[in-house]
C-alpha cells in the first residue's frame, strides 16, 4: 500500500553523528482528500449507473469500496508520526523508533555495537541490524536497499572511531 521511501537526515551537530529517517508521505492532507472524494465520486457514479440499468447490486459493493478506502486513508494518515533516529556522540549510541502504537528507545556502549547487513541477493533484499551484547535491532526500515547498503558503511566508520 504505503510506499516506504524515507526523507532521511544524516548529519554532525556537535560532533555527534545523528541519522532520522522516516515514511515518505507524499499527500497533503487536501491532496488526499481530493484523491478520496475523486475515487468516491467515480466509484458511486458507476455504481448509479449499473443500478439504472437493473444490477442494483453493485450499489452495497460500491459502498464496502469506498468504506474500505476510507479506512486505508486513515491507516495511512495514524502512520504519519512513525521515525527512526540513531545518534552516535562519544561513547553512546542511542537508537530511538516510533512505528504505529509501538515505540522504543536503545542505549549502547560505541565500544559493543556492531553493524551487520545481509541481503538476500547482492545488494537486494538487505536487512540492517544494530548489534550490542547479543541483542539485534533492525534499523533502516524506512531506507531503500542502496539506503540501507550506505548507511551500513557510514555506521561502520562511525563505530570504529
Amino acid at each position: 500500500m504505503e510506499q516506504v521511501n524515507s526523507k532521511a537526515c544524516a548529519g554532525e551537530s556537535a560532533g555527534a553523528f545523528i541519522f532520522k529517517s522516516r515514511p515518505n508521505h507524499s499527500l497533503t492532507r487536501s491532496q488526499e482528500g481530493l484523491a478520496f472524494w475523486s475515487l468516491a465520486t467515480l466509484c458511486s457514479a458507476t455504481a448509479l449507473g449499473f443500478a439504472l440499468m437493473g444490477y442494483w447490486l453493485t450499489v452495497p459493493f460500491a459502498g464496502l469500496e469506498i468504506g474500505l478506502l476510507r479506512w486505508a486513508f486513515k491507516v495511512l494518515r495514524s502512520r504519519e508520526g512513525d521515525y527512526e533516529s540513531l545518534v552516535i556522540e562519544g561513547d553512546a549510541v542511542v537508537l530511538e523508533w516510533h512505528a504505529g502504537t509501538l515505540g522504543e528507545r536503545r542505549e549502547m556502549n560505541r565500544q559493543w555495537a556492531s553493524v551487520r547487513c545481509d541481503c538476500r541477493a547482492p545488494g537486494r533484499d538487505c536487512r540492517l541490524t544494530l548489534n550490542s551484547h547479543g541483542r539485534a535491532t533492525e534499523i533502516g526500515h524506512y531506507l531503500s536497499d542502496d539506503g540501507r547498503l550506505q548507511l551500513a558503511a557510514t555506521l561502520r566508520g562511525k563505530l570504529q572511531k
